[in-house]
């Protein structure tokens, strides 16, 4: 850098660590960068390879890519005098350097994605303009918080690179890609520190935060631009050898995109989320389960040692028993099973299969076009409703041009959950920091087309990570006349309807009063048919395969007599549990629960050690604090959870899909215990 030039760190990290944890950024950038580059009429194939210590290269093979590094890392390491903190040491951010120090000391553990039926980085590599609108190379490797992105695209902040070096121990990463319509696979690499002098050639000279792994050249000033490294013929080729040290599939995989993720972050402080294949196999399954039950994604998750994860319109619901831990109750195994079967449900319907009617405001006028009792006849029953919504949209640029535009929603009653789930999907990318329906029993699943104008306005009311719609977003006001009201339309719609469903209309109880006064001829008053008793009886109901039992201070629960042989042990279970409450029932005493996690103040917790759970004959992972994913081994399987005060207990047992070693699908069902 020269003397004159601003100093300026990185902070691009911080737009995401608010909303998602690592897995869930990697996943959610990558593939949506993926999935913009999709090739016409083809099935985007996304690939996470963990190297694990099979693979890891030998310490003197990897630093051939970690050449030019080190100095820097030394130079980010050292105490930093002007450090406001105090710490003599340089506070975190030079621990965090020492530890990257150390990575190189060691073989080197690697994670690859790598993409299939994309179009690869297209575009000039010399291009290096304030925009290059289309030039995907620049984007990734030449611009920060610019995206050349056309306004279909997933991304449109040009931020969502950083997770690479971010998912990497010492801040870097590896690009190998190979362009639609070329025969040779370019290669290059960054890394993201901050501003900072190493002593050069005798002087203190001053670095910028972002430096390349790119073609040697002599120059050595102002006009230098870093270059990709071509795929050539001699014997140290780099490309070739990164293909091969990286165990990269692109000859093979045809145009894409692989990016080496060096020193991932695959351990960290307790209760910290790492990179594994459980914790990326749960984001993408949360994230990316429409596109993947459309057809349109496929994602296999690797790492030796461990059998290899499948998550494509056919496997994935054998694969949601496996996922690992979420926090969330919309994220966890059964709540996913049960959107990817509305999702199923919803992408097989034809135009005619949805009830059509304006948007809904706060008003109740759009929804008199409705059959009202009919739609809450067939709710009650527990059938799925489809909805096609229409509304208006106008840019600030062409403000006399109204554009009719449309979205769909679909609906259905779930009478177990404690609170409602939406999922809300732009396109293919899912807006996932999105509640509306939390005071309903049911679910929601909202889809907007990402290449329509209703999506485009939608992408314009998102920041960069993604996560939620937000009517005062700055972008949104530049370029939409009226945008704010529309984004409340498509985030309410579902609220206002289920309101309307649930809702009874006022009716003329006969029998009201039949407690209290003996019957006579008035009994029948107002009432037609015949006055023969008709007697139903109930068919005999089916023994649960498990059984909940008291025990000190918790519960155990175990397979029970009709269980045992008999599905208890061939199935996988989630288990709640909550401390029941005067009024209101079940239902209530989970919200009550959830309410009190959410403020961060649950009546009792399964993390930290505050709970004990024995178990035997079966594995077992904590997905709330609540919450227990069960996986028998053994008809005599028993789990005991302990820990817990004399007040009285709710215990909910439901079946998940699939049997625990990932063998045929079976449909989820709900199991009293």
């Amino acid at each position: 850098m020269s003397p004159s030039q601003v100093n300026q760190d990185p902070v691009q990290g911080e737009f995401f660590t608010a909303a998602s944890d690592l897995p869930d950024r990697l996943v959610r950038e990558s593939i949506q960068n993926s999935l913009d580059a999709r090739r016409r009429g083809q099935t985007v194939r996304v690939r996470f390879a963990f190297s694990g210590g099979e693979h890891a290269l030998p310490v003197d093979a990897a630093r051939r890519w970690l050449a030019g590094l080190q100095p820097h890392l030394q130079a980010m390491a050292r105490p930093n005098p002007s450090s406001s903190a105090g710490a003599s040491d340089g506070g975190a951010e030079a621990d965090a350097m020492r530890r990257a120090l150390d990575c190189l000391q060691q073989p080197m553990t690697w994670l690859t994605v790598g993409d299939s039926g994309t179009t690869g980085l297209q575009g000039n590599v010399k291009a290096n303009r304030e925009l290059e609108a289309r030039n995907d190379f620049w984007g990734f490797f030449r611009s920060v918080g610019i995206s050349p992105k056309g306004e279909d695209s997933g991304g449109s902040w040009g931020l969502g690179k950083w997770v690479f070096p971010d998912a990497s121990h010492i801040n870097a990463y590896l690009g190998v890609t190979q362009r639609e319509g070329e025969d040779r696979p370019l290669l290059m690499g960054m890394a993201l520190l901050k501003t900072h002098h190493l002593t050069d050639d005798g002087g203190d000279v001053k670095y910028p935060p972002y430096g390349y792994f790119a073609e040697i050249s002599g120059e050595k000033d102002d006009e230098w631009l870093p270059l990709p490294v071509e795929s050539g013929n001699a014997p140290d080729d780099l490309v070739d050898g990164a293909i091969a040290d990286f165990q990269l599939e692109r000859r093979l995989d045809g145009p894409g995109l692989s990016v080496v993720v060096p020193y991932p972050r695959e351990s960290g402080d307790e209760g910290e989320d790492v990179l594994t294949p459980a914790t990326i196999a749960r984001a993408v399954a949360a994230q990316y389960f429409l596109p993947i039950v459309r057809g349109d994604l496929e994602v296999e998750i690797v790492k030796p040692g461990e059998r290899t994860r499948r998550l494509d319109a056919a496997s994935i619901e054998r694969e949601l028993p496996h996922i690992a831990a979420f926090r969330r109750d919309d994220n966890s195994p059964l709540a996913l099973h049960r959107a990817v079967e509305l999702a199923r449900w919803a992408v097989g319907l034809d135009d005619a299969a949805h009830d059509e009617l304006p948007a809904p405001a706060r008003n109740d006028a759009e929804l008199s076009a409705l059959d009202l009792p009919t739609l809450r006849e067939r709710f009650d029953r527990g059938e799925r409703l489809a909805f096609r919504l229409t509304l208006d949209v106008r840019r600030r640029d062409r403000p006399k041009r109204l554009v009719p535009q449309s979205f769909r929603l679909y609906l259905e009653r779930d009478d177990d959950l404690p609170r409602g789930q939406d999922y809300f999907v732009r396109g293919h990318l899912r807006i996932p920091y999105m509640e509306y329906i939390r005071n309903h029993r049911a679910r929601a699943l909202v889809l907007v087309d990402g290449e329509s104008e209703l999506g485009h306005l939608l992408r314009d009311a998102e920041g960069p990570a993604h996560a939620s719609w937000n009517p005062q977003e700055q972008r949104l006001k530049d370029r939409w006349i009226g945008g704010d009201a529309r984004v409340n339309k498509v985030r309410r719609a579902a609220n206002l309807l289920l309101q309307r469903l649930v809702e009874r209309p006022e009716e003329k109880q006969y029998d009201a009063l039949a407690d209290l006064f003996p019957a006579d001829a008035a009994a029948t008053r107002g009432r037609k048919g015949s006055n023969r008793t008709k007697t139903v009886v109930p068919p005999p109901s089916q023994p649960s395969p498990l059984v909940v039992r008291q025990a000190p201070d918790g519960f155990t629960v175990r397979a029970s007599t009709h269980g045992r042989g008999h599905g208890a042990a061939d199935a996988s279970w989630d288990l709640r549990f909550v401390y029941d409450v005067a009024r209101g029932g079940k239902g209530r005493a989970f919200r009550q629960f959830e309410q009190g996690a959410r403020q961060g103040a649950p009546d009792f917790s399964l993390r930290g050690g505050q709970l004990r759970v024995d178990a035997r004959g079966c594995e077992h992972d904590v997905i709330a604090d609540n919450a227990l994913l069960v996986r028998p081994q053994a008809d005599d399987f028993h789990l005991t959870v302990s820990g817990l005060d004399d007040r009285d207990l709710l215990v909910e047992v439901s079946k998940l899909t699939g049997p625990p070693d990932g063998g045929p699908s079976a449909a989820a069902e709900d199991e009293p215990a």
